[in-house]
């Protein structure tokens, strides 16, 4: 297992562009952890509000039904 001593010592091998966008990858991972564990210590009322009418905008539609299958008759 990697310890936090040996990314640091490998981090500070990578030229400053490298760096920067290893910090960047990090940064958006824990952006991502952070808001997953928020919901799912969020009480499930406060998430129905806060999710409540997201595809307003975009609303699902059921299509037109299709013509049904003429089949043989059964015996």
């Amino acid at each position: 297992m990697v310890n936090y001593q040996d990314v640091i010592t490998l981090a500070e091998q990578l030229p400053l562009v490298e760096r920067v966008r290893l910090i960047e990858d990090v940064s958006a991972s824990l952006t991502r952890d952070l808001e997953i564990e928020a919901f799912r210590r969020m009480p499930w009322q406060e998430f129905i509000e806060r999710t409540a009418g997201i595809l307003a905008d975009d609303p699902i539609e059921r299509p037109a039904q299709l013509p049904l299958e003429s089949r043989e008759p059964i015996e």
